[in-house]
């Protein structure tokens, strides 16, 4: 098997990349000591620019990551399964950067930057990048919801209080509080779509008006048992009338 060349040749195409500073700049044939160095320089590098990377191909022998491409965010293609009208970042951007660890002819253990291709096909917003990162929820907040959501059954509401009150300095928006919350709920296979479409409903709605009152709960394999809630008119003449309300509904029998 053929092994790549150490020093990677710099395509003129690809100079414009250079500047004066060596640790802050991207070109073909720099190099670094370790794999880890290098994605942590190309994920700085590319939030400076104004958009984000991520891990496409990989090629391993032994375990062992010899070659790695990373490309855009906005990379790939979105193919619809539906006729509706949807938004997505997937816009076929072309740019990506190929790394290699050469085993051979590489004394050092370098770890070398390929190929270049710096063409995106869509603007570059540094200010988005720094927003996006700024607002993300730690990992001590990520834990924080992971246990709120899977031991306590607490719903959005009360977990966006825990969080403020803990996390003052740290902005919190409901959107990426949901999709936080979601990723430790029950699956499809113990919540169905209609369910988990009502439950994240009914959360939004409290979040707009805490009047609302919603109550779930969860059985010890983590699936939906019970689903309540009383809407702000239904509260009002509760309170005024002390009526009793049963529901009388059925969990696994169909």
């Amino acid at each position: 098997m053929n092994e790549e060349i150490l020093e990677p040749i710099v395509n003129e195409d690809e100079s414009n990349l250079l500047n004066n500073d060596e640790h802050t700049s991207l070109y073909s044939g720099k190099k670094f000591h370790t794999l880890e160095e290098c994605e942590n320089f190309l994920d700085k590098w590319s939030k400076q620019q104004g958009f984000h990377l991520i891990k496409d191909r990989v090629t391993r022998e032994a375990g062992v990551v010899r070659r790695r491409t990373l490309i855009c965010a906005h990379s790939r293609t979105y193919e619809p399964h539906s006729t509706k009208d949807t938004t997505t970042k997937k816009l076929n951007c072309p740019f990506f950067v190929n790394i290699s660890y050469p085993k051979s002819r590489n004394p050092n253990g370098f770890v070398f930057v390929n190929k270049i291709n710096e063409h995106h096909n869509h603007p570059l917003n540094q200010a988005m990048i720094e927003f996006e990162d700024r607002k993300k929820f730690t990992p001590e907040m990520m834990d924080d919801i992971k246990f709120m959501t899977i031991h306590c059954k607490f719903g959005a509401t009360s977990q966006r209080k825990f969080l403020e009150g803990k996390f003052p300095l740290h902005p919190i928006y409901s959107k990426d509080l949901y999709a936080a919350i979601n990723k430790f709920r029950p699956t499809s296979k113990s919540l169905s779509n209609d369910a988990a479409q009502i439950s994240n409903w009914l959360d939004l709605k409290k979040e707009m008006d805490s009047i609302w009152i919603v109550i779930r709960g969860w059985d010890n394999d983590n699936t939906l048992t019970y689903l309540f809630w009383m809407t702000p008119s239904q509260v009002e003449n509760w309170t005024r009338y002390s009526d009793c309300v049963i529901n009388d509904v059925t969990h696994k029998t169909n």
